[in-house]
Protein backbone atom coordinates (compact mmCIF):
# COMPACT_ATOMS: atom_id res chain seq x y z
CA UNK A 1 0.00 0.00 0.00
CA UNK A 2 2.85 2.10 1.02
CA UNK A 3 3.85 2.11 -3.29
CA UNK A 4 0.12 2.46 -4.33
CA UNK A 5 -0.52 5.69 -2.63
CA UNK A 6 1.73 7.64 -4.43
CA UNK A 7 0.89 6.38 -8.23
CA UNK A 8 -2.52 6.68 -7.27
CA UNK A 9 -2.04 10.45 -6.85
CA UNK A 10 0.45 10.76 -9.26
CA UNK A 11 -2.63 9.69 -11.48
CA UNK A 12 -5.67 11.54 -9.69
CA UNK A 13 -3.07 14.72 -10.72
CA UNK A 14 -2.72 13.81 -14.05
CA UNK A 15 -6.58 13.27 -14.92
CA UNK A 16 -6.92 16.79 -12.83
CA UNK A 17 -4.57 18.45 -15.68
CA UNK A 18 -6.48 16.69 -18.55
CA UNK A 19 -9.58 17.83 -16.71
CA UNK A 20 -8.60 21.79 -16.11
CA UNK A 21 -7.13 22.27 -19.68
CA UNK A 22 -10.01 21.54 -21.45
CA UNK A 23 -11.53 25.41 -20.13
CA UNK A 24 -8.20 26.83 -21.62
CA UNK A 25 -8.16 24.75 -25.12
CA UNK A 26 -10.52 24.47 -27.63
CA UNK A 27 -8.75 23.68 -30.90
CA UNK A 28 -11.53 22.92 -33.98
CA UNK A 29 -9.32 23.51 -36.63
CA UNK A 30 -11.05 21.59 -39.48
CA UNK A 31 -9.20 21.07 -43.25
CA UNK A 32 -10.78 23.42 -45.55
CA UNK A 33 -10.11 22.33 -49.29
CA UNK A 34 -8.13 19.58 -50.58
CA UNK A 35 -4.89 18.44 -48.36
CA UNK A 36 -2.06 17.35 -50.08
CA UNK A 37 -0.99 14.14 -48.02
CA UNK A 38 1.43 13.43 -50.18
CA UNK A 39 3.33 16.71 -49.72
CA UNK A 40 2.54 16.68 -45.75
CA UNK A 41 4.77 16.47 -42.73
CA UNK A 42 3.96 14.20 -40.12
CA UNK A 43 4.48 14.33 -36.38
CA UNK A 44 3.77 10.84 -34.81
CA UNK A 45 3.51 11.18 -30.36
CA UNK A 46 4.72 7.89 -29.30
CA UNK A 47 6.95 8.43 -25.75
CA UNK A 48 5.20 5.53 -23.86
CA UNK A 49 6.70 2.14 -24.10
CA UNK A 50 8.62 -0.20 -26.26
CA UNK A 51 5.27 -2.52 -27.01
CA UNK A 52 3.24 0.64 -27.76
CA UNK A 53 5.84 1.82 -30.77
CA UNK A 54 6.11 -1.76 -32.45
CA UNK A 55 2.11 -1.48 -32.70
CA UNK A 56 2.11 1.67 -33.94
CA UNK A 57 4.67 0.84 -37.36
CA UNK A 58 1.39 -0.37 -39.02
CA UNK A 59 0.45 3.23 -39.21
CA UNK A 60 3.28 4.09 -40.84
CA UNK A 61 3.65 1.70 -43.25
CA UNK A 62 0.09 2.87 -44.76
CA UNK A 63 0.59 6.24 -44.77
CA UNK A 64 3.45 5.14 -46.70
CA UNK A 65 1.48 3.14 -48.92
CA UNK A 66 -0.92 5.84 -50.08
CA UNK A 67 1.61 8.84 -49.75
CA UNK A 68 5.12 7.73 -50.59
CA UNK A 69 6.44 11.16 -50.32
CA UNK A 70 4.84 12.23 -47.12
CA UNK A 71 7.47 12.83 -44.35
CA UNK A 72 6.69 11.04 -41.35
CA UNK A 73 8.92 11.92 -37.57
CA UNK A 74 8.00 10.28 -34.40
CA UNK A 75 8.18 11.70 -31.08
CA UNK A 76 9.43 9.14 -29.05
CA UNK A 77 11.11 8.49 -25.41
CA UNK A 78 14.14 7.65 -23.79
CA UNK A 79 12.69 4.39 -23.03
CA UNK A 80 11.83 3.34 -26.42
CA UNK A 81 13.73 5.70 -28.68
CA UNK A 82 15.62 2.43 -29.92
CA UNK A 83 12.59 1.16 -31.84
CA UNK A 84 12.72 2.75 -34.94
CA UNK A 85 16.06 3.06 -35.40
CA UNK A 86 16.26 1.16 -38.57
CA UNK A 87 12.78 2.07 -39.92
CA UNK A 88 13.57 3.47 -42.80
CA UNK A 89 10.09 5.09 -43.24
CA UNK A 90 10.90 7.39 -40.39
CA UNK A 91 12.79 10.70 -41.40
CA UNK A 92 13.56 11.59 -37.42
CA UNK A 93 13.42 10.61 -34.11
CA UNK A 94 12.79 13.19 -31.55
CA UNK A 95 13.80 12.11 -28.11
CA UNK A 96 11.66 13.51 -24.94
CA UNK A 97 13.49 13.37 -21.99
CA UNK A 98 11.77 14.72 -18.70
CA UNK A 99 13.97 17.76 -17.94
CA UNK A 100 12.57 21.40 -18.59
CA UNK A 101 15.08 22.73 -20.30
CA UNK A 102 15.45 19.44 -22.79
CA UNK A 103 11.58 20.02 -23.29
CA UNK A 104 11.96 23.53 -24.08
CA UNK A 105 14.71 22.97 -26.33
CA UNK A 106 12.56 19.82 -28.18
CA UNK A 107 9.08 22.25 -28.22
CA UNK A 108 11.42 25.01 -30.32
CA UNK A 109 13.15 22.54 -32.38
CA UNK A 110 9.40 21.01 -33.13
CA UNK A 111 7.39 24.22 -34.09
CA UNK A 112 10.51 25.09 -36.50
CA UNK A 113 9.63 22.12 -38.62
CA UNK A 114 6.01 23.47 -39.48
CA UNK A 115 4.49 20.17 -39.36
CA UNK A 116 1.40 19.60 -40.80
CA UNK A 117 -0.01 17.25 -38.91
CA UNK A 118 0.32 15.96 -35.17
CA UNK A 119 -0.71 12.80 -34.35
CA UNK A 120 -1.93 11.32 -31.04
CA UNK A 121 -1.21 7.36 -30.95
CA UNK A 122 -2.23 7.19 -27.28
CA UNK A 123 -5.69 5.25 -26.44
CA UNK A 124 -6.04 6.49 -22.83
CA UNK A 125 -5.27 9.96 -21.79
CA UNK A 126 -1.87 11.53 -21.41
CA UNK A 127 -0.60 14.61 -19.67
CA UNK A 128 2.76 13.85 -22.27
CA UNK A 129 1.28 14.40 -25.31
CA UNK A 130 -1.35 16.83 -24.50
CA UNK A 131 1.19 19.02 -23.99
CA UNK A 132 2.99 17.88 -26.76
CA UNK A 133 -0.22 18.03 -29.15
CA UNK A 134 -0.38 21.61 -28.09
CA UNK A 135 3.02 23.03 -28.47
CA UNK A 136 4.32 21.17 -31.20
CA UNK A 137 2.69 23.70 -33.43
CA UNK A 138 1.46 21.57 -35.86
CA UNK A 139 -1.54 23.04 -37.97
CA UNK A 140 -3.67 19.92 -37.19
CA UNK A 141 -4.06 17.86 -34.52
CA UNK A 142 -5.16 14.31 -34.83
CA UNK A 143 -6.15 11.41 -32.00
CA UNK A 144 -8.73 9.24 -30.54
CA UNK A 145 -11.88 10.28 -28.86
CA UNK A 146 -11.16 10.33 -24.79
CA UNK A 147 -11.15 12.70 -22.12
CA UNK A 148 -8.18 15.06 -23.86
CA UNK A 149 -10.76 15.40 -26.85
CA UNK A 150 -10.21 18.81 -27.33
CA UNK A 151 -6.60 19.37 -28.02
CA UNK A 152 -7.37 17.26 -31.33
CA UNK A 153 -8.57 19.17 -33.90
CA UNK A 154 -9.84 15.89 -35.88
CA UNK A 155 -11.02 12.98 -33.41
CA UNK A 156 -11.47 9.15 -34.62
CA UNK A 157 -14.03 6.77 -32.58
CA UNK A 158 -12.39 5.11 -29.22
CA UNK A 159 -13.35 1.57 -30.54
CA UNK A 160 -14.03 -1.11 -27.58
CA UNK A 161 -10.97 -1.58 -25.43
CA UNK A 162 -12.19 -4.88 -24.05
CA UNK A 163 -13.30 -6.24 -27.59
CA UNK A 164 -10.78 -4.37 -30.12
CA UNK A 165 -7.14 -5.52 -30.73
CA UNK A 166 -5.05 -2.19 -29.91
CA UNK A 167 -3.84 -2.31 -33.56
CA UNK A 168 -7.36 -2.16 -34.81
CA UNK A 169 -8.29 1.13 -32.13
CA UNK A 170 -5.20 2.96 -33.08
CA UNK A 171 -5.70 1.92 -36.62
CA UNK A 172 -9.05 4.41 -36.51
CA UNK A 173 -5.84 7.30 -36.76
CA UNK A 174 -6.03 6.60 -40.71
CA UNK A 175 -9.26 7.54 -41.24
CA UNK A 176 -8.29 11.32 -41.01
CA UNK A 177 -5.93 10.90 -43.94
CA UNK A 178 -8.94 9.28 -46.07
CA UNK A 179 -7.26 5.57 -45.66
CA UNK A 180 -9.29 3.24 -44.91
CA UNK A 181 -8.16 0.70 -41.77
CA UNK A 182 -10.28 -2.09 -42.72
CA UNK A 183 -9.12 -2.29 -46.21
CA UNK A 184 -5.41 -2.47 -44.63
CA UNK A 185 -2.47 -4.74 -44.10
CA UNK A 186 -1.65 -3.49 -40.36
CA UNK A 187 1.05 -6.41 -40.07
CA UNK A 188 3.69 -5.03 -37.11
CA UNK A 189 6.95 -4.06 -39.12
CA UNK A 190 10.58 -4.62 -37.72
CA UNK A 191 14.05 -3.83 -39.40
CA UNK A 192 17.09 -5.78 -37.64
CA UNK A 193 20.47 -4.70 -38.26
CA UNK A 194 22.82 -6.83 -40.49
CA UNK A 195 25.34 -6.70 -37.41
CA UNK A 196 22.83 -7.91 -35.17
CA UNK A 197 21.93 -10.48 -37.97
CA UNK A 198 25.42 -11.59 -37.93
CA UNK A 199 25.80 -11.42 -34.20
CA UNK A 200 23.13 -14.57 -33.95
CA UNK A 201 24.28 -16.36 -36.56
CA UNK A 202 27.65 -16.34 -35.33
CA UNK A 203 26.44 -17.69 -32.11
CA UNK A 204 23.33 -20.60 -33.59
CA UNK A 205 27.10 -21.70 -35.99
CA UNK A 206 28.70 -22.34 -32.93
CA UNK A 207 26.40 -23.96 -31.20
CA UNK A 208 25.48 -26.18 -34.43
CA UNK A 209 21.85 -24.68 -34.66
CA UNK A 210 21.61 -23.03 -37.92
CA UNK A 211 18.41 -24.64 -39.79
CA UNK A 212 17.49 -26.84 -36.43
CA UNK A 213 14.14 -25.77 -34.65
CA UNK A 214 14.45 -23.35 -31.89
CA UNK A 215 12.08 -22.65 -29.12
CA UNK A 216 12.68 -19.38 -27.52
CA UNK A 217 11.72 -19.05 -23.96
CA UNK A 218 12.20 -15.71 -22.87
CA UNK A 219 12.16 -14.80 -19.37
CA UNK A 220 12.50 -11.27 -19.03
CA UNK A 221 9.50 -8.47 -19.03
CA UNK A 222 8.39 -5.42 -16.73
CA UNK A 223 8.03 -6.19 -13.70
CA UNK A 224 8.20 -8.69 -10.35
CA UNK A 225 4.54 -9.96 -11.16
CA UNK A 226 5.25 -10.94 -14.50
CA UNK A 227 8.52 -13.32 -13.84
CA UNK A 228 7.12 -16.21 -13.86
CA UNK A 229 9.51 -18.27 -11.67
CA UNK A 230 13.04 -19.63 -11.71
CA UNK A 231 11.24 -23.24 -11.04
CA UNK A 232 8.26 -22.77 -12.72
CA UNK A 233 10.74 -22.26 -15.84
CA UNK A 234 12.94 -25.18 -15.20
CA UNK A 235 9.74 -27.71 -14.75
CA UNK A 236 8.26 -26.47 -18.56
CA UNK A 237 11.96 -26.92 -19.79
CA UNK A 238 12.16 -30.27 -18.74
CA UNK A 239 8.77 -31.45 -19.73
CA UNK A 240 9.72 -29.69 -23.13
CA UNK A 241 12.38 -31.77 -23.63
CA UNK A 242 10.20 -35.25 -22.57
CA UNK A 243 7.57 -34.29 -25.13
CA UNK A 244 9.46 -32.89 -28.15
CA UNK A 245 13.28 -33.87 -27.72
CA UNK A 246 14.02 -32.40 -31.20
CA UNK A 247 13.59 -29.06 -30.17
CA UNK A 248 16.46 -26.87 -29.38
CA UNK A 249 15.23 -24.57 -26.36
CA UNK A 250 17.25 -21.30 -26.03
CA UNK A 251 17.15 -19.29 -22.81
CA UNK A 252 16.34 -15.24 -23.60
CA UNK A 253 16.76 -12.64 -20.87
CA UNK A 254 17.20 -8.99 -20.24
CA UNK A 255 21.30 -8.60 -18.67
CA UNK A 256 19.71 -7.43 -15.40
CA UNK A 257 17.86 -11.12 -15.53
CA UNK A 258 20.98 -12.88 -16.14
CA UNK A 259 21.86 -14.52 -13.07
CA UNK A 260 18.21 -16.01 -12.83
CA UNK A 261 18.43 -17.25 -16.43
CA UNK A 262 21.25 -19.02 -15.62
CA UNK A 263 19.58 -20.56 -12.23
CA UNK A 264 16.61 -21.81 -14.47
CA UNK A 265 19.48 -23.58 -17.04
CA UNK A 266 20.56 -25.09 -13.90
CA UNK A 267 23.66 -27.63 -15.69
CA UNK A 268 20.26 -28.51 -17.98
CA UNK A 269 22.33 -29.63 -21.05
CA UNK A 270 19.41 -29.27 -22.97
CA UNK A 271 18.69 -25.63 -22.62
CA UNK A 272 21.60 -23.12 -24.18
CA UNK A 273 21.51 -19.69 -22.75
CA UNK A 274 21.59 -17.36 -25.29
CA UNK A 275 24.42 -14.65 -25.15
CA UNK A 276 23.94 -11.47 -23.25
CA UNK A 277 21.92 -9.08 -26.18
CA UNK A 278 23.22 -5.83 -25.45
CA UNK A 279 20.97 -4.18 -27.35
CA UNK A 280 16.98 -4.27 -28.42
CA UNK A 281 18.06 -5.04 -31.89
CA UNK A 282 20.07 -8.25 -31.23
CA UNK A 283 17.56 -9.25 -28.78
CA UNK A 284 14.80 -8.90 -31.93
CA UNK A 285 17.70 -10.71 -34.39
CA UNK A 286 17.48 -13.96 -32.14
CA UNK A 287 13.12 -13.72 -31.77
CA UNK A 288 13.90 -13.59 -35.63
CA UNK A 289 15.44 -17.05 -36.06
CA UNK A 290 12.89 -19.00 -33.84
CA UNK A 291 10.32 -21.47 -34.59
CA UNK A 292 8.13 -20.73 -31.46
CA UNK A 293 8.46 -18.19 -28.91
CA UNK A 294 7.53 -18.50 -25.28
CA UNK A 295 7.34 -15.13 -23.25
CA UNK A 296 5.25 -13.51 -20.77
CA UNK A 297 6.69 -10.18 -22.26
CA UNK A 298 4.36 -8.36 -24.92
CA UNK A 299 6.87 -6.67 -26.65
CA UNK A 300 8.59 -10.12 -27.94
CA UNK A 301 5.62 -11.04 -28.58
CA UNK A 302 4.97 -8.30 -31.19
CA UNK A 303 8.28 -8.97 -32.39
CA UNK A 304 7.74 -12.55 -32.68
CA UNK A 305 4.80 -11.02 -34.73
CA UNK A 306 6.52 -8.80 -37.12
CA UNK A 307 8.77 -11.98 -37.70
CA UNK A 308 5.46 -14.62 -37.99
CA UNK A 309 6.64 -16.77 -35.53
CA UNK A 310 3.86 -17.95 -33.32
CA UNK A 311 3.79 -17.72 -29.53
CA UNK A 312 2.91 -19.40 -26.71
CA UNK A 313 2.14 -15.70 -23.99
CA UNK A 314 1.83 -15.71 -20.29
CA UNK A 315 -0.34 -12.71 -19.37
CA UNK A 316 -1.36 -10.95 -16.06
CA UNK A 317 -5.07 -9.57 -16.49
CA UNK A 318 -6.21 -8.36 -13.70
CA UNK A 319 -8.27 -5.58 -15.15
CA UNK A 320 -10.77 -7.64 -17.42
CA UNK A 321 -12.19 -4.36 -19.02
CA UNK A 322 -9.30 -4.31 -21.08
CA UNK A 323 -8.46 -6.63 -23.95
CA UNK A 324 -4.95 -8.55 -23.93
CA UNK A 325 -2.56 -7.11 -25.66
CA UNK A 326 -1.99 -10.54 -27.57
CA UNK A 327 -0.12 -10.98 -31.43
CA UNK A 328 -1.69 -9.77 -34.04
CA UNK A 329 -1.83 -11.45 -37.40
CA UNK A 330 0.27 -14.67 -36.54
CA UNK A 331 -1.16 -18.16 -34.33
CA UNK A 332 -0.76 -18.05 -30.42
CA UNK A 333 -1.93 -19.93 -27.04
CA UNK A 334 -2.49 -17.22 -24.19
CA UNK A 335 -2.12 -18.01 -20.68
CA UNK A 336 -3.78 -16.17 -18.39
CA UNK A 337 -4.11 -15.29 -14.67
CA UNK A 338 -6.10 -12.61 -13.28
CA UNK A 339 -3.95 -11.75 -10.29
CA UNK A 340 -1.34 -9.43 -10.67
CA UNK A 341 1.33 -12.92 -9.86
CA UNK A 342 2.14 -15.07 -13.10
CA UNK A 343 3.73 -17.37 -11.09
CA UNK A 344 0.28 -18.44 -9.97
CA UNK A 345 -0.11 -20.26 -13.50
CA UNK A 346 0.61 -24.19 -13.49
CA UNK A 347 3.27 -25.40 -15.55
CA UNK A 348 0.74 -28.08 -17.08
CA UNK A 349 -1.22 -24.81 -18.32
CA UNK A 350 1.72 -23.72 -20.48
CA UNK A 351 2.41 -27.29 -21.38
CA UNK A 352 -0.87 -27.37 -22.50
CA UNK A 353 -0.93 -24.38 -24.75
CA UNK A 354 2.58 -25.50 -26.51
CA UNK A 355 0.88 -28.81 -27.13
CA UNK A 356 -2.25 -27.54 -28.65
CA UNK A 357 -0.23 -24.65 -30.62
CA UNK A 358 2.21 -27.19 -32.00
CA UNK A 359 -0.28 -28.95 -33.22
CA UNK A 360 -2.02 -26.19 -35.26
CA UNK A 361 0.97 -25.49 -37.08
CA UNK A 362 1.42 -27.02 -40.81
CA UNK A 363 4.27 -29.55 -41.61
CA UNK A 364 6.21 -27.21 -43.62
CA UNK A 365 6.12 -25.23 -40.21
CA UNK A 366 7.04 -27.40 -37.89
CA UNK A 367 9.89 -29.00 -39.98
CA UNK A 368 11.61 -31.45 -37.83
CA UNK A 369 9.16 -31.96 -35.42
CA UNK A 370 7.85 -35.40 -34.85
CA UNK A 371 4.68 -36.31 -33.30
CA UNK A 372 4.80 -35.70 -29.29
CA UNK A 373 6.75 -38.24 -27.48
CA UNK A 374 4.10 -40.30 -25.13
CA UNK A 375 5.06 -40.30 -21.50
CA UNK A 376 5.29 -43.49 -19.82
Amino acid sequence: MRNSFPKSVELQLRRLVIFLLRFIVNRNNQQTGKIDFNSSKILFIRQDRIGDVLVSTPIFQSLKNHYPSAIIDVLLSTNNQFVLENDPLIRKRWIYKKKAAKIISLVKSLRKEKYDFAVDLMDNPSVTSTIFCLLAGARWNVGIAKENHYVYDFTVPMLSRSKTHIIDRIAQLLIPFRIDPASEDLAIRYWTKPQSDEFVDRFLSENQLCNQLLIGINISAGGAARFWGIDQYRRFLILLFEVYPEFHPILLYQPSDREKASAIVNNNSHVLLSPVTNTFDEFAAFIKKLSVLVSPDTSAIHLASAFHIPSVVLYVQSDKSLRIWEPYGTDYEAVITDVDDLSTIPVTAVEEAFRKLIARLPRNQKRIISEPRRKE
